[in-house]
């Protein structure tokens, strides 16, 4: 149903049925929908001048109003007058705020003014393509954690939901509630906001800059260099988008290009009251904390790798463009081309979710909801929390202090583990602490945290790594995460046959080599018809032969491990790691009951499957984790799946340099092809732990 609010009264009126204040993600009935017959996007928002008629006035300065009018499909979501005026109003109050003599820096926000005459053409501009998307999208269509569509300024719009005072649903976009929605027109659909939705076009170093409360931290990334590395936006160069690649899919069926070659950063934030409450007011005490947790850094020069203030900045930074709804594998779901999936399908509610990734310092950083515990604490403001509902950075299920977890720290330099992500809607909804709290960038994501992130080798291998490490493929490849190919949920703006997936050209990332040119790679999106993890996988075909660069862990000797689902139509695959080989080819078309793998069902035993571990881990062989499930044939732990396979490939040694994980096809069939999952790096000294439970082994 369509959903109102006080001020668009007069609009209830005009609809063909009276209808009650409900919530905007119920299912919209049918039968009082209103189709205006004849009219626009853009004569729909004239003929309602008392609630739009500032945003109209913004519109025509910019020339949008035109597109509006004409034909095509267009999503508009129309601030009122109130928005536009509230918004004129803070923004201008910030901007002559930083213009005190006290102020540390000038803040600009593009509105000098709170008259809405006094806008420059070129902000009307930024302000008319924030809110209006190439693609008519009802309510009943949002479904995610993002709109399935760019905006005109080339940007994706956010999601989340809450409740109102009422206890009734409510509908979110970039933190503005729609409080009137699915107005269907001859050329889209209209849904009234609340608040005027970001129309920054910054990078992100310069969202940072415009954000007062992280004043010490945008300071450091300026004297480090390191905002110079995080302002690229879109390969111009990259022209393939529109091409299909033959006999890429599984069936031998072509599939697209991606569309574009965007880059992403990610940038993890300490605001200044984080710092404060440490003692650190300014840059140098800042830098004479950094000496304390890095001091093997000891060049002087702040834009030096080695320096302590830059690896303290640098370990904050990703080549990754992370939304705050897709940290990790947790509460997706979309329809693609009729294909659905929905994350939960595929873990068990108290499996803990995990994604690993390698940040500009060149060291891993883990990104965890810890589903499975148990404890409850209270935070730096004394609210009391769920940890299994929080996000954390480098948390540890075995360091944290139960007594008191978000301020959990280890080791002789009280390093700080488990810190928290700030959720961002509670961010937004308290803007004198967090003034101009603008999280998405034109490039990139900005996540606040709680307290300092720092990496200590010695902590991060005894505690925060010290397990599984496991890592999907198009986790590894951060073009696949930027350009909203990896957990594709239909927001690219083009539709592909069945929903598929993406073809990955040679040269797409620098985080894949390809050896030989009839190597033809693809990603295949999240389905709830796949027994992989997470519902997703790459597969190749043809003579391929190609490597994935593995991100850097802490140096030690690791089992490093492989997973595939089983199928006659595999490959027969040579492993390598940094071009070394690492045993014998492995045939992926067995099952893992074929004697050569010797699998029985933990049920068919009577020690629940402990010694046909130790069989089948001698020639090399381990049943899939118990912490997500398969989902077709009734579903069930993926460890009893007897298509599912984990391989031992090698244990190596890793140093902490850059390392590669190669994949040659040695069939001779040229129809075959091979599905991969993950990858496992699983620490030596972890596997020789005596007081692991069996949970813990096969987690």
């Amino acid at each position: 149903m369509k959903n109102y609010h006080p001020l668009l009264k007069g609009l209830a009126a005009l609809t063909a049925a009276t209808i009650m204040l409900t919530s905007c993600v119920e299912e919209i009935d049918q039968s009082n929908r209103y189709t205006f017959l004849g009219e626009t996007v853009g004569s729909f928002l004239e003929n309602h001048d008392e609630v739009y008629s500032d945003f109209n006035y913004v519109l025509n300065r910019s020339g949008v109003m035109s597109l509006l009018k004409a034909y095509g499909t267009y999503t508009c979501f129309a601030p009122t007058n109130e928005a536009l005026k509230r918004f004129l109003i803070e923004q201008d109050s910030i901007y002559q705020a930083s213009l005190l003599p006290d102020s540390k820096k000038i803040i600009w926000t593009g509105i000098t003014s709170p008259n809405l005459e006094d806008l420059s053409d070129s902000m009307c501009t930024v302000i008319s393509n924030s809110h209006v998307l190439p693609a008519t999208i009802l309510t009943t269509e949002m479904e995610g954690d993002v709109l399935p569509a760019r905006n005109l300024n080339d940007r994706y719009l956010t999601m989340t939901y809450g409740v109102d005072d009422k206890l009734q649903s409510v509908l979110y976009v970039n933190g503005s509630e729609i409080i009137s929605s699915d107005e269907e027109v001859e050329n889209g659909v209209i849904h009234t906001v609340s608040k005027v939705l970001n129309p920054s076009t910054n990078t992100v170093p310069t969202q940072i800059k415009d954000m007062p409360f992280l004043s010490i931290f945008s300071e450091a990334m300026e004297m480090t260099g390191l905002e110079d590395k995080m302002q690229l936006y879109r390969d111009e160069s990259y022209t393939d988008g529109d091409k299909f690649a033959d006999k890429a899919d599984m069936g031998g069926n072509s599939m697209p290009y991606p569309p574009s070659r965007y880059y992403g950063y990610t940038a993890f934030c300490e605001p200044d009251y984080v710092f404060q409450s440490m003692g650190i007011f300014n840059i140098d005490d800042l830098y004479k904390q950094c000496k304390l947790w890095y001091p093997e850094a000891t060049d002087p020069d702040f834009k030096h790798e080695n320096n302590a203030l830059n690896k303290f900045m640098a370990y904050h930074l990703l080549n990754y463009h992370l939304l705050y709804t897709r940290l990790v594998f947790y509460k997706m779901k979309a329809t693609v081309g009729g294909i659905s999936y929905n994350s939960e399908v595929h873990y068990h509610t108290n499996a803990d979710r995990s994604e690993y990734y390698e940040t500009m310092q060149g060291t891993m950083l883990k990104i965890m909801i810890p589903r499975s515990s148990k404890v409850i604490g209270y935070d730096e403001d004394g609210t009391e929390r769920q940890v299994k509902n929080c996000i954390f950075l480098n948390y540890s299920h075995e360091a944290v202090n139960i007594a008191d977890p978000f301020h959990t720290t280890v080791g002789r330099k009280s390093i700080p583990v488990g810190v928290r992500i700030l959720d961002p809607e509670e961010v937004g909804n308290n803007p004198e602490r967090y003034p101009n709290f603008n999280q998405e960038a034109l490039n990139g994501s900005i996540h606040l945290i709680d307290r300092p992130l720092v990496y200590d080798e010695d902590v991060m291998a005894g505690f925060v790594l010290n397990g599984i490490i496991r890592i999907n493929y198009d986790a590894m490849v951060p073009e696949l995460t930027n350009n909203h190919i990896r957990w594709y949920d239909g927001t690219a703006g083009y539709s592909m046959p069945n929903g598929k997936g993406f073809y990955i050209p040679n040269g797409y990332s620098e985080h894949v080599k390809f050896y030989s040119e009839d190597t033809r790679l693809s990603y295949y999106a999240p389905y709830d018809g796949y027994d992989e993890n997470n519902g997703d996988f790459c597969i190749c075909r043809g003579e391929f032969d190609f490597a994935y660069r593995l991100p850097r862990v802490p140096k030690g000797t690791y089992e490093i491990r492989v997973s595939w689902i089983s199928e006659p139509e595999r490959g027969i695959m040579q492993f390598y790691i940094d071009n070394e080989i690492t045993g014998i080819p492995v045939d992926a078309r067995i099952y893992a009951t074929d004697p050569r793998i010797g699998y029985v069902d933990d049920s068919a035993t009577e020690d629940n499957g402990v010694a046909n571990d130790k069989a089948m881990k001698n020639r090399g062989y381990l049943k899939l984790p118990i912490s997500y499930k398969r989902v077709v044939n009734g579903g069930g732990p993926a460890r009893a799946y007897n298509h599912g396979l984990r391989f031992v490939l090698t244990t190596k040694y890793l140093t902490d340099d850059v390392h590669w994980i190669r994949i040659k096809n040695v069939n001779e069939n040229e129809g075959s092809y091979f599905n991969h999952d993950y990858v496992e790096l699983v620490p030596i000294s972890w596997l020789r732990r005596e007081d692991l439970t069996i949970e813990e082994k096969r987690q």
